[in-house]
């Protein structure tokens, strides 16, 4: 549970982050009375490299152009150069906003320092002044190489999870960019905007304990209040929308972290329930389980592109059909189950399973893991511009059955790793 209060944590941070990084974005855009448009960029870019012609990518960034200043644009060159200056500098000023928050990270760590060190010893310990050295567990070599060995087989099975899942950040952002309609309902548009779905959350979370069986009457009263007063702010935000509202194709990476935090609970209640009935599977299962939902994850994706034209056909621009945001949604759902059934049930097990003179190693070892899979993420993603899209997405699907496949081979070691 520790893990998982961790991994909620976290994902908090991560759910404001592409809401930050699309404000500050705009913030330095509209001080050249600009605005952030994803396909300005790479139109700019062909233009000024003379690729572009004068066909239909010519027009659409003409179109774009004159959308931004209002009006007919005198000096394409000039307009293409000017985008592009000020969006690299709102680049900078997102990477400062990063920093900051880092150098604020690191002042909230160092003024609770002190309480860190004693958080791993219990009361008991503490009122029986019990010397730690003695809890220590000592391992026969045999036991201490069975148990590096199975580290070792979950590192080379979550690369494969960590190369599909960091697509997120690569092919599927690029997915969301040229595939994904940008223009949406008000309605839709809640779920990409902030003022509306914090207020929709707040309102989820009052509900809850408004319903709760175990609430108290004055906690129901609170959370049915807390759940009127921010349904209503989120109806009135969404009173302000015009009938079509535009999303970014980065908004979408706010789903993920959202999503874990609110299933976080209900995976750990369902983990409970089989525990409580002798049912809950070993770690290594999970994971198991989590590589399958990954693979699942992308075979929506994989639906999602039928009658797409490949990127290579694109060369650039965006494609003529583009399909609901709801497909790209509903496989972020799917990857979260999977991430929850799979990461911090892998930290847990390495935490477990680590001799303890290995532990800082092992835990080195699961983030040597994770970086191995995002340099695999951007290997794969060389395909992306060479083949087709249900290829592509098929690929991963692919590397994920057969991961799966593979803890499943070995199982019972891996199970046994935690038994010696």
């Amino acid at each position: 549970n520790a893990f998982n209060i961790f991994y909620m944590g976290i994902n908090i941070g991560a759910f404001f982050a592409p809401s930050a990084a699309t404000g500050i974005s705009n913030y330095i855009l509209s001080k050249s009375a600009l605005f952030y448009e994803p396909r300005i960029p790479n139109l700019a870019h062909r233009f000024l490299n003379g690729e572009l012609g004068n066909g239909q990518d010519y027009q659409e960034l003409v179109k774009l152009a004159e959308a931004q200043t209002g009006g007919a644009v005198a000096d394409l060159s000039s307009f293409c150069h000017t985008y592009i200056d000020t969006l690299s500098q709102s680049y900078n000023a997102g990477f400062a906003i990063a920093a900051v928050s880092m150098i604020l990270s690191l002042v909230i760590f160092k003024a609770f320092k002190k309480y860190y060190k004693s958080a791993d010893i219990t009361e008991v310990q503490k009122a029986k002044n019990v010397d730690l050295k003695d809890q220590v567990i000592k391992l026969s070599p045999a036991q201490i190489r069975s148990r590096l060995v199975a580290l070792g087989l979950v590192f080379f099975v979550v690369m494969f999870f960590w190369m599909a899942f960091h697509q997120n950040g690569f092919t599927m952002t690029v997915f969301a960019r040229d595939y994904t309609a940008n223009k949406v309902s008000g309605f839709t548009f809640m779920f990409f905007d902030l003022r509306a779905f914090l207020p929709i959350l707040i309102t989820i979370i009052g509900l809850i304990f408004a319903l709760r069986k175990k609430s108290e009457n004055k906690i129901r009263l609170i959370g049915f209040s807390v759940a009127i007063v921010f349904g209503l702010i989120a109806w009135f935000v969404y009173n302000s929308y015009d009938s079509t509202m535009t999303i970014y194709p980065q908004k979408f990476q706010h789903f993920n972290p959202i999503f874990i935090v609110f299933l976080t609970p209900l995976i750990v209640g369902f983990f409970s329930s089989l525990r409580k009935n002798n049912r809950e599977p070993s770690s290594p299962r999970k994971i198991g389980t989590g590589m399958i939902l990954t693979a699942v994850g992308f075979v929506i994706l994989i639906l999602a592109s039928r009658g797409l034209s490949s990127p290579a056909d694109l060369a650039g621009g965006v494609s003529n059909k583009l399909i609901s945001p709801y497909w790209l949604i509903s496989t972020y759902f799917t990857l979260t189950i999977a991430e929850l059934f799979l990461s911090p049930i892998g930290i847990s097990f390495v935490s477990q399973v680590a001799p303890p003179k290995y532990k800082g190693l092992a835990q080195g070892g699961w983030l040597g893991a994770t970086a191995l899979g995002n340099l695999l993420a951007g290997i794969i993603g060389r395909f992306w511009d060479t083949i087709e899209l249900w290829q592509f997405f098929l690929i991963l699907v692919i590397m994920c059955v057969l991961s799966a496949i593979f803890i499943f081979s070995v199982l019972r070691l891996l199970e046994n790793a935690t038994k010696d």
